[in-house]
């Protein structure tokens, strides 16, 4: 008979991770390894709950943790060997720590003693067979996991010490912990056209390409990309594409014709990425698209601690090119957005990259990292811009058990961005979401005033000051915003269809709610609209559909919160859509 003190748990996912060269690494420098890896168990146990996991063990350089998912255990893995081969990036010259990693499922017991069980054996067994970096998992574990981020490999059935059955094992190989989602080209109904007339100082810069041939060096590439389109949507005079549209011909084999038509832009910048070490290679020239003719070209040559001299570099000489004046204005606001410390830009372009899906476990890492770049370099704006969004996305979605409290700190880490960056048009618009759902709706729509006075071609930021002048009760200023957006991001997301629908709505057109937001690719989050927009058409069935969708999808949906959501000034329309939501019989 069992003890009754002993914990029993069925059918637990059981992780087993530890330090690869553990010893070698204490060996070399014990003090500085003590501190490395005591920031990535601290970073470990934080991500760990977020996935739904719990910490049982801890000894020196291994791990031991339980997941009631193994889905979520699996993806944790994922994310946890992405964080450190991406963190690697920021620590040229010193070992990287890497964990290998091995999961089971199975039975589980914990007494004082411990835990203990065969499960865990296995486990460890499969930790012994992973590569640096690598996650080994068991047949059983493969068969169990459901919407991984990664491809199995199988290994055969090898030999595990002292493990007397044959057990298939498979090795992960990693997609990402936040792929985005690879779509054809939206057609929304009745979207402006834009290839027909070309702005003159139009121009996309397309994806620097990764010569490194490192992945891990990808998220900073990819960052470098990002902030000299961010760079250039400063000036009134340009047109600038972006990023999320031309990601889309990253290695296109399309022409650069080709590619401007689709873009809708006379010109485009492309170049290439390299890294060795500490030191970094950026080839960048500007080409026209009609004619394919190179414009200006550029290398520029030095340590990953110019990354943002390049980048300012690089926005001078484009807008210079395209007959954009740059003031002094400009440099110093230019100058003022780098931070102090390479490693918390680090961590912001890692947290950008899992913060791309509308996850519970994925908005809660992102902010672990955006944190933790605050606490490198407190006096960098964007870390705090980045914490407010995951604030205010965990008011929205419910996340939260303490909802008011993170609507608060949304507010509060947006104000104070701006107090270390009053010009960061990216702060002045988290301020302008963060007080829509505060319904401060005259502070809301002054912020996405300001954000657009310092970056007027920022497509993001014009779709959301479109929903901010809809819930103001401009749905007609709305729309023109929004469209604006597309033609600045033909390859939009699907949230800008979500905030367009709402407009429609808003007028009271629910056929063209209904028709704008049947094209997301995602409906995600339009089911609340398309139930309420096809019940108040009387199209009961329809609606019916819709309302089963949206708690398959969100099953902590209450009418209860989502009638407190919507931020309306006036609670017309919102009265409308908790009418349509209750008629098809949700409560």
């Amino acid at each position: 008979m069992e003890p009754t003190d002993v914990k029993h748990f069925s059918l637990t996912a059981v992780l087993v991770a530890d330090v690869y060269s553990y010893s070698r690494l204490m060996s070399r420098n014990e003090t500085e390894t003590s501190i490395r890896i005591s920031h990535a168990i601290t970073l470990i146990r934080q991500l760990t709950t977020d996935y739904g996991g719990s910490i049982k063990n801890i000894a020196g350089d291994g791990v031991l943790a339980l997941f009631d998912n193994v889905s979520n255990c699996v993806n944790f893995a994922i994310a946890m060997q992405q964080e450190f081969a991406n963190d690697a990036v920021w620590h040229t010259g010193e070992d990287p720590i890497s964990f290998r990693i091995g999961i089971n499922v199975g039975e589980v017991r914990e007494g004082h003693f411990g835990l203990h069980g065969h499960a865990i054996n296995v486990a460890a067994r499969l930790q012994t067979l992973a590569k640096p970096g690598g996650i080994c998992v068991s047949k059983a574990v493969s068969q169990m996991a459901r919407n991984t981020n990664g491809t199995l490999k199988s290994l055969g059935t090898p030999e595990l010490k002292n493990i007397d059955e044959p057990i298939e094992v498979f090795e992960i190989e990693p997609q990402g912990i936040a792929e985005p989602l690879q779509v054809e080209s939206p057609a929304i109904v009745e979207r402006p056209a834009m290839a027909q007339n070309i702005p003159d100082n139009s121009v996309a810069v397309l994806p620097l390409e990764n010569m490194s041939g490192e992945a891990q060096n990808l998220h900073l590439c990819n960052g470098v990309t990002g902030d000299i389109i961010s760079n250039l949507t400063r000036f009134n005079n340009l047109h600038v594409i972006a990023q999320q549209s031309s990601s889309f011909f990253e290695n296109s084999p399309l022409q650069p014709k080709e590619i401007g038509e689709k873009l809708g832009v006379r010109y485009l910048t492309t170049g290439g990425f390299q890294r060795a070490g500490d030191q970094l290679r950026v080839q960048v020239q500007l080409l026209e698209a009609d004619t394919g003719r190179s414009v200006w070209a550029e290398k520029f040559n030095g340590s990953i601690a110019d990354v943002f001299t390049f980048q300012d570099e690089i926005t001078a000489v484009i807008a210079s090119c395209l007959s954009v004046k740059i003031d002094k204005a400009e440099s110093q606001r230019q100058q003022r957005s780098a931070p102090s410390d390479l490693r918390a830009y680090g961590l912001i372009l890692r947290g950008r990259e899992v913060y791309k899906q509308p996850r519970r476990e994925l908005n809660l890492h992102a902010r672990r990292l955006f944190e933790q770049a605050s606490t490198i370099d407190p006096d960098y704006s964007v870390s705090y811009t980045s914490i407010s969004r995951t604030s205010n996305d965990a008011w929205r979605f419910n996340w939260t058990e303490r909802p008011e409290e993170a609507l608060d700190d949304a507010i509060l880490k947006a104000e104070t961005a701006l107090r270390l960056d009053p010009d960061d048009a990216r702060g002045h618009a988290a301020l302008g979401n963060a007080c829509l759902y505060k319904r401060r709706h005259d502070e809301s729509l002054a912020a996405y005033e300001r954000a657009i006075k310092y970056n007027p071609n920022d497509a993001d930021i014009l779709a959301e000051m479109g929903h901010s002048a809809s819930v103001y009760g401009e749905p007609e200023r709305a729309v023109e915003l929004i469209e604006r957006a597309m033609r600045l991001n033909p390859y939009y997301p699907d949230w800008y269809l979500w905030h367009l629908g709402e407009a429609f709505f808003d007028m009271t057109d629910y056929e063209r709610a209904i028709r704008t937001l049947g094209q997301m690719h995602d409906k995600t989050e339009a089911y609340r609209m398309l139930t309420a927009s096809n019940a108040l058409l009387g199209r009961m069935d329809e609606a019916k559909q819709h309302a089963a969708q949206i708690l398959a999808t969100h099953p902590e949906f209450t009418m209860k919160h989502w009638a407190n959501v919507p931020p309306d000034r006036n609670p017309e329309p919102r009265e409308r859509l908790i009418e349509g939501l209750k008629m098809a019989g949700l409560s």
